[in-house]
């Protein structure tokens, strides 16, 4: 794949050092022979001065280097183009670059960006409005998300003090499921929008999503049980789970009897008693290893 390449950098997303990584992207533009443009993220109108940027130079490939957020942001402008997304994982939370096989490695992860192969992927949208690509969801882990954001000290300490207040306060509530095939009532702790297996952590959410069948997977807690939920981070779960149930559809309203904790792909959204979710095909189209079938 010829043509230029633009990277586009978050210079605050996780605890990297953007300067480092820049200069490591430009040595290996020398080495490979690859034409790049380095664009960076400001917070400010970063979509609509990215997606100008685009319609200037017109790359043949950009590259995401941050996080889960960072990849969002690309990939809400690339979608339905012919313009493939690669990503150097450099976020706080780098999910959905784990669940395409991206190395964590920058000097690996460039060589994916290099000699990778383009596939294509579903993303999700969410009340008509806003996109998702990885697994979001409302409810206990939204909750652990709104402590973390909100509360007033930051990385594990802070994150460690965010369950405490979350699991203190955790009670059930009503949910009414609407999909395209039918609809039930249930209660639980937590309803998760899959386009993926994992969290970012490396829990495992479901054991049946792919990024590209079409298809999104609703994850219900129904009973909170430690040990249960320890079985996500290590793979323990299956068809039968009594705690988490899975439902595979292409769209659905969920309505809960309180308002409750949002996020989406790791942004905080406000909360809510109501979501709307369907799934978009083959929307947007990612650089993978060689290796990664889809």
């Amino acid at each position: 794949m010829s043509g230029l390449t633009l990277f586009v950098v978050n210079p605050i997303s996780g605890d990297n050092d953007k300067s480092s990584i820049t200069k490591t992207i430009k040595s290996w533009s020398q080495s490979s022979g690859e034409s790049i443009e380095i664009w960076e993220t400001s917070g400010k109108n970063d979509k609509e001065n990215l997606e100008q940027k685009i319609k200037e130079i017109a790359p043949a490939k950009v590259v995401a280097v941050g996080g889960d957020g960072t990849v969002l942001l690309c990939a809400s402008i690339l979608m339905n183009s012919k313009v493939p997304l690669g990503i150097l994982p450099m976020g706080s939370a780098n999910g959905m670059s784990a669940e395409l096989h991206i190395p964590q490695n920058i000097k690996d992860a460039l060589d994916v960006v290099h000699r990778g192969y383009s596939r294509k992927s579903d993303m999700l949208l969410f009340n008509d409005k806003d996109l998702g690509m990885h697994i979001s969801d409302i409810g206990l882990n939204a909750g652990l998300v709104k402590q973390f954001e909100e509360g007033p000290r930051r990385g594990f300490l802070g994150y460690a003090k965010g369950i405490v207040g979350e699991l203190s306060d955790l009670n059930p509530f009503k949910i009414k499921i609407e999909t395209d095939t039918d609809t039930r009532e249930t209660k639980g702790y937590m309803v998760a929008f899959g386009n993926a297996k994992r969290y970012g952590t490396g829990a495992l959410l479901n054991n049946v999503g792919k990024i590209n069948d079409g298809l999104l997977e609703l994850s219900i807690l129904n009973y909170f049980d430690i040990t249960a939920i320890a079985g996500h981070f290590f793979d323990i779960i299956n068809d039968e789970s009594e705690h988490m149930k899975t439902i595979q559809c292409k769209k659905a309203t969920i309505y809960t009897d309180r308002k409750v904790p949002f996020q989406i792909d790791g942004e905080l959204q406000p909360d809510t008693n109501q979501v709307k979710v369907e799934v978009l095909p083959d929307c947007i189209s990612f650089v993978v290893p060689q290796s990664r079938v889809l």
